[in-house]
């Protein structure tokens, strides 16, 4: 049975994937292309995508592992399956066996995040393991995939639709197990909920002074491992009520002279982010899906149609808060006074294609300071394998501040920070920087492990060599800590004295 992406959200599912340690085989299509994951007792083991960007050869140019000869000489078999690719790859030495692993794990977690933001397709779940088995797997754990999944979407109005009026209900810590797949940003927001208590999710947006975006980001985040759930408020709104308001704002669109910011319930005076805050929550409370049985089929009809009105009218705006907050108030409502809303709209909303990128995209950079900040990682580096670190700390944050997005300067800044005792707290939070910035990668992961264990922190060091397994199965280095810490955990157990009967 296929199932619509825009009724029945991918990351829903593959939540229940995660929890229930199911098995089958995905599969997604989309308008111009589509992918398939196999799925072994909730681990991803295999998948293909048609995309150009997830090609295997095109993702060893962007990582690093190719040259830009080698990739041009591949040019002209991107038609060619990977595994094709790989033997060519191999017999002609352009690339190790190690290189080709990596990149596959990088590969298929890309491909599996990069369905969160899909909004319009169709999917289907066949269950059941493969027959045959599949010739080649892999045991990539979804938990990392369905959080940064949860990072990646963009369109909020499905999870707002269904759980604005509801209450978080958080457990009393995150588990240990999972706090290495969250950032320190993220463990902040999930304390701050916390103190917050029972409240509904369009309290705690207001409360916690968010952007509706960053809230469910972050809640989506917690939900889809099972940390967080709902539970209906009280208090939540009668969809009577809403149903009124809808039909009224459809009226209001029907007029010419009424503008974008006057839809929103907004003066001239609103700032950029009463602006955000203001529209996620009116395409929230008007989103179809809150519309079923208690509505007619009409009803869900016209709010389909004001939701895709008011983005089209957001994109004209472009509301933005980058942008809004460089410009004069003044200069924006003006601006959206003579923007006004135009009744003959197309019902489908203009919005961007997602093109997932394997990094963020690089600044525009003056002449010359891209090749100084890569010339000062290059020095830094030798001062390194020199033991020179005390030299190479001033020259890798300058190059930090000339290229603040390479995850490289990080992990080698983290790497030789690690070194002194007093900067160790700056080697964490700089390691942990840098495993943001590379989560193909996982040196930096592997680095903050023995960072930990050699600070006495030793559950905190084995959760991250279990994640360096994730990424890199094969990784020696992790296997072996593992391995050490399992027997000095049991050493310990043994050591520990029994205690002796009392004899009377």
């Amino acid at each position: 049975m296929d199932h619509d992406l825009e009724r029945e959200p991918l990351p829903i599912f593959l939540r229940q994937v995660h929890l229930k340690k199911l098995s089958g085989h995905l599969y997604v299509t989309a308008r111009d292309f589509h992918i398939s994951l196999n799925l072994i007792k909730g681990i991803l083991a295999n998948g293909m995508s048609t995309r150009f960007d997830e090609k295997l050869s095109v993702l060893l140019h962007v990582m690093g592992r190719i040259n830009e000869e080698q990739y041009n000489f591949l040019g002209g078999l991107h038609q060619f399956s990977d595994d094709q690719v790989t033997e060519i790859l191999l017999d002609h030495n352009f690339a190790k066996k190690k290189d080709i692993f990596y990149a596959r794990i990088y590969q298929l977690r890309r491909m599996a995040i990069s369905i969160f933001s899909l909004q319009r397709g169709k999917w289907i779940f066949t269950s059941g393991e493969p027959d045959p088995p599949l010739r080649e797997t892999y045991e990539i754990p979804l938990a990392g995939i369905l959080v940064e999944g949860a990072r990646a979407i963009d369109h909020i109005s499905f999870y707002a639709g269904q759980w604005q009026h509801c209450t978080p209900v958080l457990f009393q810590e995150i588990p240990q197990d999972c706090e290495i797949y969250f950032t320190e940003r993220e463990r902040d927001f999930y304390a701050a909920v916390q103190r917050q208590g029972s409240r509904s999710c369009r309290e705690l947006i207001a409360r916690l002074n968010m952007l509706p975006m960053d809230f469910w980001r972050q809640v989506l985040a917690f939900h889809l491992l099972g940390i967080i759930e709902f539970e209906k408020s009280s208090g939540a709104s009668d969809i009577s009520r809403d149903i009124a308001a809808l039909l009224e704002l459809n009226l209001k669109m029907q007029s010419s002279a009424v503008d974008g910011l006057e839809l929103l319930g907004l003066g001239d005076s609103a700032s950029a982010a009463e602006i955000q805050n203001a529209r996620a929550e009116v395409l929230a409370r008007f989103a179809p899906e809150r519309f079923g049985s208690a509505a007619a089929p009409e009803i869900k009809k016209i709010a389909r149609q004001v939701c895709q009105r008011l983005q089209a009218v957001a994109a004209r705006l472009e509301v933005e808060p980058v942008l809004l907050d460089e410009k004069p108030r003044r200069e924006f409502s003006a601006a959206a006074r003579r923007l006004a809303v135009d009744p003959s709209l197309p019902e489908k909303a203009p919005g961007r294609e997602f093109a997932p990128a394997a990094s963020p995209p690089a600044a525009t950079l003056k002449n010359g300071v891209h090749e100084k900040a890569w010339e000062l990682l290059l020095h830094s580096k030798e001062l390194y394998e020199q033991h020179e670190y005390a030299r190479a700390i001033p020259l890798l944050k300058q190059a930090i501040k000339l290229e603040p997005g390479q995850g490289d300067f990080y992990y080698l800044l983290g790497l030789c920070q690690s070194e002194a005792e007093v900067m160790k707290n700056d080697a964490e939070i700089n390691l942990k920087k840098a495993i943001e910035l590379k989560s193909w990668s996982a040196d930096p992961v592997y680095a903050l492990g023995i960072l930990y264990r050699g600070q006495g922190r030793m559950q905190l060091a084995e959760r991250c060599f279990q994640r360096v397994k994730e990424i890199a199965y094969d990784h020696t280095g992790a296997s072996r800590e593992l391995v050490d810490l399992r027997r000095k955990k049991a050493a310990g157990k043994a050591k520990t004295p029994l205690m002796k009967k009392k004899i009377f």
